[in-house]
């Protein structure tokens, strides 16, 4: 997911399209992929509210510089976040718990460390 000519409201609009889809995913019956999803939708969250702020506190560019790399930066980490969550929810969507391999409960735990 690109986020290099979008605009801050865009990114908050794709962060909420993104928070909202991984609400949907938390139905999912299988606990560690929950875990994953929650830890993702705060991550998403967090995101979402400190590219609001506009303080930078160390700057090698101007203060408006600064501060728009890292806010795409964190946006565009979050959105490959989501986009990991919504595969993983393919993944393991209409599965139980105990037809999951041993590989996808490590690449879960690995998700929330």
């Amino acid at each position: 997911m690109k986020t290099d000519s979008q605009r801050p409201e865009e990114w908050e609009a794709n962060l909420n399209a993104a928070i909202k889809t991984l609400d949907l995913a938390k139905t999912s019956n299988i606990l560690p992929a929950k875990v994953v999803f929650n830890s993702v939708t705060t991550l998403l969250t967090t995101i979402r509210v400190c590219s609001c702020s506009s303080t930078t506190i160390y700057s090698k560019f101007t203060p408006s510089q600064d501060s728009m790399i890292k806010k795409q930066d964190c946006v565009e980490l979050g959105l490959s976040c989501a986009y990991v969550c919504r595969t993983l929810d393919r993944g393991t969507n209409g599965r139980r718990q105990d037809e999951l391999s041993l590989s996808v409960y490590d690449a879960m735990s690995q998700l929330t460390l």
